[in-house]
């Protein structure tokens, strides 16, 4: 298992990939955004297995800025 952050128009992108049982990798990602004094969150799994922990974070966080740009997703308020 392996983590990055990274900040993407204001957002923070949390990238965390898995190791899967055909020595494969998932990706799981969450967007943060502060606003209004809340921080909302967005949790997105991408469903797709990669051949390597690197492809996988790369990945994660190129679909986290599509789906920045494309505001698309459930908030969670914290």
């Amino acid at each position: 298992m392996s983590r990055t952050r990274n900040e993407y128009k204001g957002h923070v992108i949390h990238v965390t990939s898995y190791p899967l049982v055909d020595a494969k990798f998932t990706v799981h990602f969450d967007i943060e955004e502060h606003r209004d004094g809340h921080i909302n969150i967005r949790h997105f799994e991408s469903g797709q297995s990669f051949a390597s922990d690197a492809e996988a974070l790369q990945a994660g966080l190129r679909t986290g800025q599509q789906k920045i740009d494309s505001d698309y997703g459930s908030v969670y308020l914290l």
